[in-house]
């Protein structure tokens, strides 16, 4: 693995809990020192954590920026079921998700049913259910962190350190690096930056998430971006498949990918995926132990000739 792949996952691999995300934005805003960038911290309160702070740290300037390159930093809460993204199969996925409330709700009835049953108090059940329910929900929002986060998202930080490391000081003024925080927070940091930097609205937006393994490196624009056929020529000529990674631009068919590309207007989400059948291309984000480094080498690869080429 790269240096910085190394180093994230060996002193920062969780960056869930705010001393957690603190430390690791010192370690961020220090290597990219010692890249010759000058980052910011950009912060900004956000109601969905009920009166915390979202952090970012910014790279280069939004504003003048031809294409910014995004990644969030923090890292999920752990999921009664194992996290599972597929892109390709939006029904599919959304079902996913709303499993866990759904079996949170019939859990509890079960639970409530089953014991003021036994006892005979059937007028306890519906006070019950209802307390069962609210601490289900509770532990689905705010439980322990997940441990396994190699993939979501170690794996795009480290590409976008690699990225800015490799690229040469004549195009630093093209591209801005944006860290984010609240990727687990309804996109509360890729929001603050959208705020922040309000010409975002416009500018090409490339979000990097969970990239650390997978057969193909999958290239997703949004609906907007699918026409800006400058750029698609441009990601087509710029990034090349590896020995054992094909890399695919899709621009056909319905796509869903919940990640911080979703906050900006022309965004494009990259991941690595596995063609599973039933599942189409699947990603499993708790799987990875390490990232794979020919990923890192054709994301590192694509993305300065990217930014060397595209002119906006």
């Amino acid at each position: 693995m790269s240096r910085y792949a190394e180093r994230i996952l060996r002193d920062y691999p969780l960056r869930f809990k705010p001393k957690e995300k603190e430390a690791f934005r010192l370690y961020l805003m220090g290597a990219l020192r010692e890249l010759g960038y000058d980052p910011k911290l950009r912060s900004r309160e956000t109601a969905l954590q009920f009166g915390g702070q979202v952090t970012n740290v910014v790279a280069g300037d939004p504003e003048t920026a031809k294409l910014i390159l995004v990644a969030h930093y923090d890292t999920p809460l752990k999921g009664v079921l194992p996290p599972l993204i597929m892109p390709t199969r939006p029904l599919t996925a959304l079902l996913y998700l709303a499993l866990p409330p759904v079996l949170a709700m019939l859990g509890s009835f079960v639970v409530s049913f089953a014991l003021t049953f036994a006892v005979n108090a059937p007028h306890w059940t519906l006070p019950l259910f209802l307390a069962l329910l609210l601490a289900a929900l509770l532990y689905l929002r705010f439980g322990p962190a997940e441990t396994r986060n190699v993939n979501d998202n170690s794996s795009g930080v480290a590409v976008l350190l690699e990225t800015a490391a490799a690229l040469t000081p004549r195009y630093r003024g093209e591209v801005a690096f944006a860290f984010l925080d609240g990727g687990f927070g309804g996109m509360s940091g890729a929001k603050a930056l959208r705020k922040a930097y309000p010409s975002t609205k416009e500018k090409t937006v490339i979000n990097v998430s969970c990239v650390a393994e997978g057969e193909e490196l999958l290239i997703l624009p949004n609906r907007n971006s699918r026409w800006n056929g400058e750029l698609l020529d441009a990601i087509l000529d710029s990034f090349e498949n590896g020995e054992h990674t094909t890399v695919f631009l899709k621009t056909d068919g319905l796509v869903y990918y919940p990640s911080d590309n979703r906050a900006f207007r022309r965004s494009f989400a990259i991941c690595g995926v596995d063609k599973v059948s039933g599942f189409g291309r699947l990603i499993r984000p708790r799987r990875a132990t390490s990232i794979d480094e020919e990923h890192i080498t054709i994301l590192k690869n694509g993305l300065c000739k990217l930014i060397a080429t595209y002119q906006g």
